[in-house]
């Protein structure tokens, strides 16, 4: 059977032209007309999710630095227990604890809500916990708690794409960047309101705020969010992992080099989490407060960059390595800006000024190139593996999140080592120098996948395991589609 004649993909402009309505099938089982506003609620509901599990994890980074540093604490023990967030973040990669559950529970709106729960508890236990007199004791809880929290941050990350690709599957991409909105925009709000919350309430207050928000919000997701199956455990994946296994099964060795391009950027803006702050501080006196606002530029800059970059792949604007490339060179520019070199004393000088449009530029190009690398990934695997199951569609995106979030979480650790080492601007040199590699292994990539592209590239991955289509496993050993 033709494949290409059963091709009923949508167009982009279809696509987003369509999003948040009823298609066809959907309307056959669901006739309500309350249902296309029930699924642009679903993605609120989602942009919250992302955005309160990104204030628990970052409500802490404006003001954490000068909190330990009246404890005696060095950066280097602060980076060490804020990436020791990644330990608990591998670990549930690698026994499989979100897949587990959600092939048992099979529930978004169960799993979202128990995710933010666990978040909300663990975020007020990391503020009273700093009452502890005993530094070391201090220092052993607080790293148990982030461990702990790492293992939710897992959950919280692999969660959102997975409800992307059974509910939205023809609107991945746009969905996808919707989704990194809210985690974006939750980072920037997050160091701001906690900076000021800090500065008049003390050190509990953020930790408070976060899990009364964090609360609310799964309040609201028991209410909103369906009950529908996962992707992962949707039947097609039963079908493809009861089969013969085939080529299809293993993993691309491909998939390497845009994980590398994105983890060098991903250095950059957990650096800048623990950099700015200080840097505006001891350097040019501007209060901590002062730091928190300039970092709200690079939550809107997040915002423009995951809405631009979803939508952008979904309507087949720019090749993902093309919008990697860009990304890139975004966080380049913002960067010097931000630190600019001290042997420039004019540019120098302006540093908090420049620091906003630095932070807005930074941000703009760190989600382009995050959203860019899971398109890549998905498309390399296809092109020389074959088609990939659900099961394998997880896997793959567990180790974009890995990857993504391996430099994401280690940032505070490489900018609290380079603080004791180097100044700021020296420290933003060699950040420099990532973004450059970064961008070379991107357009390496591009110009070697340029004889490869091809039409096929332009449909969406995902749209055949459409919930509302059926499958089967023919002789020929590839996946036919046939109409219901």
């Amino acid at each position: 059977m033709d494949a290409k004649k059963l091709d009923m993909s949508p167009t982009s402009g279809e696509v987003l032209g369509n999003f948040g309505k009823d298609t066809e099938s959907e309307m056959l089982t669901s006739p309500s007309p309350k249902s296309g506003v029930q699924r642009k609620l679903q993605i609120v509901a989602l942009m919250l999710f992302t955005l309160t599990y990104s204030v628990c994890g970052s409500i802490r980074y404006g003001f954490l630095v000068d909190a330990f540093s009246r404890r005696n604490l060095t950066g280097k023990l602060f980076g060490a227990l804020e990436s020791s967030l990644f330990i608990g973040f591998v670990f549930m990669y690698l026994v499989g604890g979100t897949e587990f559950a959600m092939r048992k529970i099979n529930n978004f709106r169960t799993l979202f809500v128990l995710n933010l729960l666990g978040h909300a508890g663990l975020t007020l236990a990391t503020g009273l916990v700093y009452h502890i007199q005993d530094n070391y004791v201090l220092m052993v809880v607080s790293i148990v708690i982030r461990v702990l929290q790492g293992v939710f941050a897992f959950s919280s990350c692999l969660l959102p794409v997975d409800f992307a690709h059974a509910v939205f599957p023809d609107q991945f991409d746009f969905v996808n960047g919707l989704g990194l909105v809210g985690n974006f925009v939750g980072h920037g709000v997050a160091e701001s309101i906690g900076c000021l919350l800090y500065d008049r309430f003390g050190y509990v207050a953020p930790f408070i705020f976060s899990s009364g928000l964090t609360s609310s919000v799964a309040c609201f997701m028991l209410v909103v969010m369906p009950t529908s199956r996962t992707f992962l455990s949707q039947e097609m994946a039963v079908i493809l992992e009861t089969a013969p296994k085939k080529r299809n099964s293993k993993l691309s060795k491909m998939l390497v080099f845009p994980m590398i391009s994105t983890m060098l950027i991903n250095a950059n803006y957990g650096v800048f989490q623990v950099s700015l702050t200080p840097f505006l501080h001891e350097e040019f006196g501007k209060s901590i407060t002062y730091g928190g606002t300039v970092l709200i530029f690079a939550s809107l800059g997040m915002a423009i960059g995951s809405l631009v970059g979803g939508a952008a792949l979904q309507r087949k604007i720019l090749n993902h390595y093309t919008l990697m490339i860009l990304g890139a060179v975004l966080v380049l520019i913002g960067l010097m800006l931000t630190f600019p070199p001290e042997f420039i004393t004019p540019v120098y000088k302006l540093a908090p000024y420049l620091a906003f449009a630095g932070t807005l530029l930074a941000g703009i190009g760190d989600p382009v190139i995050t959203v860019s690398t899971l398109r890549a990934l998905y498309t390399l695997q296809e092109e020389r593996m074959g088609r990939p199951s659900p099961a394998l569609v997880t896997r793959i995106t567990g180790i974009w999140l890995v990857g993504y979030c391996a430099f994401y979480f280690c940032g505070p650790f490489i900018g609290g080592f380079l603080n004791d080492y180097f100044s700021y601007s020296n420290s933003a040199l060699i950040l420099a120098g990532l973004c450059v590699i970064s961008a070379t292994i991107s357009l390496t990539m591009r110009l070697i996948g340029s004889k490869t592209c091809n039409s096929d590239e332009k449909k969406p991955l995902l749209e055949k395991y459409s919930p509302n289509s059926s499958y089967e496993y023919d002789n020929a050993s590839h996946l036919t589609s046939r109409k219901d």
